[in-house]
């Protein structure tokens, strides 16, 4: 097997330059690259439904867990709060 590097390629290319040149594609070339390419802009779009449905499903559970958090595990759920006790002094305040 022969070893390919970069100055035996410019050497075969520069050898064969005018081989390059004369070779047009098939008529049918165009279609197939077309095709092709629908066909992956179509896959990835296929993908979306499901994207949205896990982003969704991440935001349901991320607010579940702060709900969850902040109403049964949270350790000072039952003290005073700052904006309870702020309540509180404007409420005595305007007595």
């Amino acid at each position: 097997m022969v070893k390919l590097n970069e100055d035996t390629i410019e050497k075969f290319i520069r050898e064969n330059k005018d081989k390059f040149g004369i070779y047009r594609p098939p008529d049918s070339h165009l279609e197939k690259f077309l095709f092709k390419l629908n066909y992956k802009v179509r896959h990835i779009i296929s993908i979306v439904p499901y994207l949205i449905r896990v982003t969704i499903a991440t935001i349901i559970i991320f607010l579940a867990s702060i709900l969850i958090w902040n109403n049964y595990i949270r350790k000072d759920r039952n003290e005073v709060t700052l904006r309870n006790k702020i309540s509180l002094v404007i409420h005595k305040i305007t007595l």
